[in-house]
């Protein structure tokens, strides 16, 4: 009897072990948006602001305190000399304001983390709210995508439709801002364009001279053709 109470406690063993499903667990190697966003985050503390889009910071990131704030551009206090008089004396205030020194943020990276002058390309978060949109949405930035750098385009977009609605800032209607700061960068440097420059809605894009072609609200500027060509984008006719 005790043979074959043995017996059936084995059988019983093996049918749930036939039941239990072995198949593979889904591969740990494959990333959630939220773990390749933790990947490129960063905890640190703002030691200055230098102007409307560029930061320092007290801790540094990848050996970097400089932070060229990322998918935006602020009118220039200091370029070569040259101004953009109130407009980035305006926008270097509100930054300031917005982070003052020991301001605890967050540094989200992009796919390109640093530019060829060694700063950080960041977002910068405080509580969870995106600077970097912010002075964009006030009015003292505009959008500033550069490929691949593209992943929070259409939330810049709406900011930037926002800011226009309500006339905030180098979009008052009484004095608006009359040169986008990479124009100004451009004629003070006695530069001719150099990026290519696609349509977001139509995946068009043209040479860099044609670069006024494409409304400003659908900008992403790509450093060659063939970087547009590889995000989709085809040569307008």
């Amino acid at each position: 009897m005790r043979r074959v109470g043995v017996l059936s406690l084995v059988l019983a063993c093996l049918s749930l072990v036939g039941c239990t499903d072995l198949s593979p667990s889904p591969d740990s190697s494959e990333k959630s948006p939220a773990d390749e966003d933790r990947k490129h985050r960063y905890s640190s503390q703002i030691d200055r602001v230098v102007d409307g889009d560029t930061v320092h910071l007290k801790e540094p990131v990848l050996g970097s305190t400089k932070v060229r704030m990322l998918s935006m551009d602020a009118p220039e206090v200091n370029y070569q000399g040259k101004s953009q008089g109130k407009y980035g004396v305006e926008a270097t205030d509100y930054l300031k304001k917005r982070l003052p020194e020991g301001t605890d943020v967050q540094v989200v990276l992009g796919q390109e983390k640093k530019d060829d002058y060694g700063r950080l390309l960041a977002y910068l978060e405080v509580e969870n709210q995106d600077i970097n949109e912010e002075m964009v949405r006030q009015g003292y930035a505009v959008p500033y995508f550069i490929y691949p750098n593209v992943d929070r385009f259409q939330a810049f977009r709406e900011a930037l439709q926002q800011a226009r609605k309500e006339g905030r800032g180098i979009w008052n209607p009484d004095g608006p801002l009359e040169e986008m700061p990479f124009e100004f960068r451009l004629r003070v440097g006695n530069r001719e364009p150099n990026k290519y420059v696609g349509n977001f809605e139509t995946k068009e894009y043209v040479e860099p001279v044609d670069y006024p072609d494409i409304p400003l609200e659908q900008r992403i500027f790509f450093w060659n053709a063939e970087d547009a060509e590889e995000a989709g984008y085809k040569k307008k006719p």
